[in-house]
């Protein structure tokens, strides 16, 4: 199955077409790693946006049209990870930038390119 979805994780490992248990088994490394090396992202090879997790429940949305906007939430537990992976994979990412928005504590930055 293609997905069109990479993973890119802390400690130097990639997945190619990645699958929704790629994300489960990258979660459960993620919580073994040690803090430096504790995230992992995720890529479509033809959208331009990038989820990011990192150990400490930080995530992060990178979107815009050279990637230039981010927006950042702290999640409470792993299944608020899997939630919004799975939104990822489903291809709503509108649904996703609109429900990490909603959150408290959500930051929005914006790069200058």
């Amino acid at each position: 199955m293609t997905t069109n979805i990479w993973i890119e994780k802390g400690w130097g490992d990639s997945v190619e077409n990645a699958t929704f248990d790629d994300i489960k088994s990258a979660i459960e490394e993620t919580i073994r790693m040690d803090e430096e090396h504790g995230a992992f992202w995720v890529g479509h090879m033809e959208n331009e946006f990038v989820l990011e997790v990192h150990k400490n429940l930080d995530l992060f949305f990178v979107y815009g049209e050279n990637q230039d906007e981010q927006i950042q939430t702290k999640l409470d537990n792993w299944e608020d990870v899997k939630h919004f992976f799975k939104l990822y994979f489903d291809n709503e990412f509108e649904k996703l930038k609109t429900e990490i928005e909603l959150r408290t504590f959500t930051y929005k930055k914006l790069t200058n390119g």
